[in-house]
């Protein structure tokens, strides 16, 4: 079966490249064109500025690829026949690829210090002048590929923080579930401390490469660290305290809390938080401060969802009042024409709070939460409800000094 890598900004960045997984055995991939033809192109666009100009520029600029197909045509048709006919001729997209077998997946692997080094030379050297190092970030995660079927990818990406960010595909993964095990990182490990060591050479400069985080969501961060789900007893990535059982959840404990160190990490002073080892304890980051938290499953998704729930329709005393609950609605529908365009989602209302998304539960935390939440009512059995209001401003306000780049840093 052929899967297509369609994310626009791994395309933009990564020339488009298409891997085919299939059953068993190394599967050469063929997109589809006469090799002759790519090649007499491909040969012709090594001496044409106008095409690595245009090369430069969709990758800059992020231009889909069937933009690009459309550009092209028309530029030939305006007598610029030199020019390549497609975005995969003119990015130079690799015809065919190989996959093996790795942690019980179809596996490929695209060396990263190759993948760093095309991407630089798409930006403009003067861009680069002015840069010692630069700021790496990856992610890992589970992507399924259909409804249907239980099909799915676990891709290594990497961003390089340059202006704009690039994203590129590190290693690819492809089975009916997830890894068996953590080896289909060790050649993005190796690739990296390479990386990290010895710098990369490009256009007679030598660049410093940082790992800034490793990102990821709550399951997957405990699938590549080899450690207690978020849920267990132990699960806390940033303390060593045992959590408490209440009503089929477990809480961490709030006080006099011992942070967990790297050291510690590595050493696995606390064997309940851990499964095993990890390839990643072969990398110079810090094991613990290096994952950052899960923030729009933990903070959207989680606290700010769980509380409009028990407002909306938790326990008498706790929840608002119908007349409560439709002036809430009504007031972030009010707010409709003033959100500005930045915003990628209008407000809604309460009633459809199970098809919020996480932007939505974002933008209510942050911003319309403080202002819709104002209710005027004195009665006594709404103290609860009351404090808990009072609560979430607080922390929505501290959540906003963490999220704003000046303050967070701090």
């Amino acid at each position: 079966m052929e899967v297509a890598l369609e994310d626009d900004r791994a395309v933009a960045y990564e020339d488009d490249r298409e891997v085919a997984f299939e059953d068993d055995g190394e599967v050469p991939t063929d997109l589809g064109e006469s090799d002759d033809e790519e090649s007499d192109q491909e040969n012709n666009i090594e001496s044409t500025s106008l095409a690595s100009d245009l090369a430069t520029w969709a990758t800059y600029c992020q231009v889909k690829n069937n933009a690009v197909d459309q550009l092209l045509k028309i530029l030939q048709n305006h007598g610029h026949s030199d020019l390549p006919s497609s975005a995969r001729i003119l990015l130079k997209t690799p015809r065919q690829v190989n996959t093996t077998q790795k942690s019980g997946m179809e596996y490929l692997n695209y060396p990263l210090r190759d993948t760093f080094l095309d991407t630089l030379k798409k930006y403009p050297f003067e861009q680069l002048s002015d840069c010692d190092t630069v700021n790496l970030s990856f992610n890992i995660d589970g992507l399924p590929l259909f409804k249907s079927s239980g099909k799915a990818m676990w891709p290594v990406l990497c961003a390089v923080h340059l202006k704009p960010i690039t994203v590129s595909p590190i290693t690819l993964t492809c089975g009916n579930k997830r890894p068996t095990d953590l080896h289909f990182l060790d050649d993005m490990v190796a690739d990296l401390n390479d990386l990290l060591s010895s710098g990369l050479q490009h256009r007679e400069k030598t660049f410093e490469v940082n790992v800034l985080r490793i990102v990821c969501d709550a399951p997957a961060k405990a699938f590549v660290r080899n450690t207690k789900l978020c849920s267990g007893y132990y699960g806390c990535d940033k303390c060593t305290q045992k959590g408490q059982w209440f009503s089929r959840v477990i809480y961490q404990e709030t006080e006099e809390l011992t942070l967990r160190t790297d050291e510690a990490f590595r050493h696995q002073t606390q064997e309940e938080h851990h499964h095993g080892n990890t390839p990643l304890l072969n990398l110079p980051i810090d094991m613990v401060k290096a994952f950052p938290i899960d923030y729009m499953h933990q903070a959207c998704f989680g606290v700010r969802k769980k509380l409009l729930l028990i407002w909306s329709r938790g326990e008498k005393g706790c929840r608002m009042s119908v007349t409560q609950i439709q002036e809430v609605s009504s007031r972030l529908l009010h707010l409709k024409p003033e959100i500005p365009s930045i915003f990628s989602r209008k407000p809604r209302g309460l009633e459809e709070l199970e098809r919020w998304k996480a932007t939505e539960f974002r933008q209510f935390m942050l911003y319309t939460g403080k202002v819709v939440l104002v209710l005027q009512c004195g009665n006594v059995h709404f103290s609860e409800l009351y404090d808990s209001q009072a609560v979430f401003t607080i922390r929505s306000t501290t959540t906003a000094v963490l999220c704003c780049e000046r303050t967070g840093a701090l």
